[in-house]
């Protein structure tokens, strides 16, 4: 059976999901993911469900979206 919303166009807004990409930002080596933002000598990391966290350098992380392993290494951006 038929939903109102089945009815509609599929229609993605490129707009709406471009990355806004800044200096600050420590992404995926391999995805391009965000992993994290350094923000005042710290890196913040954040996380479905309100979990956020604050680490000191070095920061090493798994890529949620495609599993490599990415390091931090300093305040260099």
């Amino acid at each position: 059976m038929p939903t109102y919303n089945s009815q509609l166009p599929a229609v993605r807004c490129a707009q709406d999901r471009t990355p806004r990409i800044s200096s600050n930002d420590w992404r995926c080596s391999r995805c391009g993911a965000l992993l994290g933002i350094h923000r005042d000598g710290l890196m913040h990391v954040s996380f479905a469900r309100g979990h956020e966290y604050l680490f000191s350098f070095p920061a090493t992380a798994t890529c949620r979206r495609c599993g490599t392993l990415n390091q931090a290494t300093g305040a260099a951006r």
